[in-house]
């Protein structure tokens, strides 16, 4: 029988990410499921463990719900700590907070600055004089951007491994249903890519056409299709590139602020070659 969760007022969500679990996040998981049991809140609370949420750095870390508490550097002493206070006092733990709603920032002492996409000016053997921006190869960003382009679909073309150049007119499904593979069908195109991380005793078959580099290409001479997105594997391989027409701004528009989170009217080049 599930839980009643009728009966629950807080629920702990604990990160089991790659990064917690390298960090040990378990063994403090452990001590709160115990202390949740002996103490008697094992009705009345929720704890779940979840994939990665983006917080790498402060690993291991927890977020309490109701309050949206966010905690950092997670150890088995901490954990009891935290779970005493908001159980007996429904208070956080301040100094281990990460963020609490009404922050304006984030009290981590382990911050990464992420480097902004910018375009560098290029020579590329196939395609001569371009921009090029190395932007996400990961299924968070792929599979998103695939459905915008095909399901609707967008004026594009497609061209896979060597193969000509294919315009796309009518809607094709993007199905994302297994482990690691995107599969697109349709009239025009058959297409299917490992687009998910991928274990290293994995098939060669889906190694070859598992997405390892992204870039989006900006042509500097005038022609039908001046923008794409060029998809590798891990050895450079070619897999397949998108081509996006002169005249499509909104999808190149959409690329640039949800693919690139680049402005439109601030696009960031650099003309160094």
């Amino acid at each position: 029988m599930g839980k009643n969760i009728s009966k629950v007022n807080t629920t702990f969500q604990f990160c089991d990410g790659g990064s917690c679990q390298k960090a040990k996040g378990e063994i403090a998981i452990r001590e709160a499921r115990a202390y949740l049991r002996n103490k008697k809140f094992w009705d009345t609370t929720h704890t779940i463990k979840t994939r990665c949420n983006g917080r790498c750095e402060d690993a291991p870390t927890w977020i309490v719900q109701p309050g949206n508490f966010w905690y950092k550097n997670l150890t088995p002493d901490k954990a009891v700590s935290i779970l005493k206070s908001h159980l007996e006092k429904d208070l956080p733990v301040e100094e281990y907070l990460l963020y609490k709603e009404g922050w304006s920032m984030l009290t981590s002492n382990n911050e990464k600055t992420v480097a902004p996409v910018v375009f560098n000016s290029k020579i590329d053997p196939e395609l001569g004089e371009v921009l090029i921006a190395r932007s996400f190869a990961s299924d968070q960003h792929l599979y998103p951007l695939f459905k915008y382009l095909f399901q609707e679909p967008r004026p594009i073309a497609i061209q896979q491994y060597d193969h000509k150049i294919i315009e796309i007119t009518s809607p094709h499904q993007v199905d994302y249903t297994d482990l690691y593979e995107v599969v697109i069908t349709g009239k025009e195109v058959d297409l299917q890519l490992a687009i998910a991380g991928i274990p290293k005793d994995i098939s060669e078959e889906i190694a070859d056409r598992k997405v390892s580099i992204a870039e989006v290409i900006w042509l500097k001479k005038t022609t039908i299709f001046t923008k794409a997105i060029r998809l590798k594997n891990k050895k450079g391989k070619h897999l397949v590139t998108l081509w996006i027409k002169e005249k499509d701004t909104s999808t190149w528009e959409h690329i640039l602020t949800v693919y690139l989170a680049m402005s439109p009217n601030n696009i960031r080049i650099n003309n160094e070659v």
